[in-house]
């Protein structure tokens, strides 16, 4: 990893003093290194796919003259990428802390019937919708239990627990329809709302429900594939939906 920070620190003096053509190649051969490391140390993380959605180094077109400011544009890039690189130790420690078997493994080395937690991660579930949730007294519903599903999902996503994060996403889903006066999610989702809001609604009790009985109902194999985050978030649909709870309980 030294030897890649230093081919970046060599990169930044090139964007101070070489060409366009200079830089774009070097640029793109360093990238391209520290990718295929990742790629090597890393697999199945998702960092190479992070490392690439940086933005591209770069001071103009390879026959332009470049400016000042884009040269000190380029500075700032190289300076992101070698940020990325330098935290790179630490995201690796908080996502080894996270994953489950790791939890599990550590807890069954201390010989204690205890799981320890050290999790730090974005909220599928937006805490202010929570908190808009639990701050409405409805005379009709009880929320305690949506408001749980929701914590519940956000703390699935912090442990990379993707097939409960499935499965939680279809109890909030079949949870809800008696507040919008239906006993069924289809109906909710073919009768609520104009097209925009239907299509999301149709997203939830189609391909996220799928998606959960895939995982609920499919009995063990010879070969397992499990599923990533990507096949699992809802995260846009389902605030969408916990919006028109929130309408409906509050109008």
């Amino acid at each position: 990893m030294d030897e890649l920070a230093q081919l970046g620190a060599e990169l930044m003096t090139q964007v101070k003093l070489g060409s366009p053509l200079e830089v774009s190649m070097k640029a793109a051969g360093w990238k391209a290194r520290v990718a295929e490391w990742i790629r090597t140390n890393f697999p199945d993380t998702g960092l190479s796919a992070e490392w690439a959605s940086l933005p591209v180094i770069e001071i103009g077109l390879p026959t332009a003259t470049p400016s000042t400011i884009d040269r000190g544009l380029a500075e700032m890039k190289v300076s992101q990428h070698l940020s990325w690189l330098a935290r790179l130790p630490s995201s690796l420690r908080i996502r080894n802390l996270t994953i489950p078997e790791t939890v599990n493994a550590e807890s069954v080395e201390v010989g204690r019937r205890e799981v320890k937690l050290n999790v730090t991660s974005r909220a599928i579930v937006d805490p202010s919708r929570i908190e808009e949730l639990r701050n409405i007294s409805s005379p009709s519903f009880d929320l305690a239990k949506l408001i749980r599903l929701c914590e519940e999902l956000n703390l699935a996503f912090a442990t990379q627990s993707y097939l409960s994060m499935a499965m939680l996403t279809r109890a909030i889903v079949d949870h809800v329809p008696p507040i919008f006066g239906k006993s069924t999610f289809s109906e909710v989702a073919n009768n609520y709302g104009g097209a925009t809001l239907k299509r999301e609604l149709k997203n939830l009790d189609t391909t996220a429900r799928n998606i959960a009985d895939l995982h609920l109902h499919s009995q063990i194999k010879k070969k397992e594939v499990l599923p990533t985050i990507t096949q699992v978030d809802s995260s846009n649909s389902l605030d969408l939906l916990l919006a028109e709870v929130i309408v409906t309980l509050t109008e």
